[in-house]
Parts: C-alpha cells; structure tokens; sequence
C-alpha cells in the first residue's frame, strides 16, 4: 500500500513539474508575441477605424453630425 501512494505522489509531482514547465515555455512564448507587434501602429488604426465607423453611423445612417471626443491618435 506504501509503495502504491509513493508512486502515485511521484507521478503527481512529475506531472506538476511537467504543467509548471509548459506553462513557462507557453509564458515565453506569448511574450515574445507580444514584443514583436507593432503596438503603436495598431492603435493608430484603431483609433482610425474608430473614428470612421462614428462618422459612418452617425453621418450616412443616423443623418446627424459626429459628436465631439477626444482624439484617440493623440493617446498614442
């Protein structure tokens, strides 16, 4: 019975150590896709495409003006 609960608590520990290392490994991984976007660029179009879907909306479907907000470009 010994012997049994041993082994099991050595594959449990196995399997952490496993999970914890992959889990770095995906950690890694994720930053370094992180750090290669091109993090201002994607904002400025969001913040284009921002402000092009408002004037569509309230310009060609709503037939009002855009009301005044702070330019997003400006935040980048």
């Amino acid at each position: 019975m010994k012997g049994k609960m041993k082994r099991l608590i050595e594959n449990l520990v196995n399997r952490l150590d496993s999970i914890e290392t992959e889990n770095q490994e995906l950690k890694d991984r994720l930053n370094g896709i992180e750090s290669s976007l091109p993090k201002e660029e994607f904002f400025e179009a969001c913040a284009i495409g921002s402000e092009q879907l408002w004037k569509v909306v309230f310009n060609d479907i709503l037939k009002q003006d855009v009301p005044f907000g702070a330019d997003l470009r400006e935040l980048i």
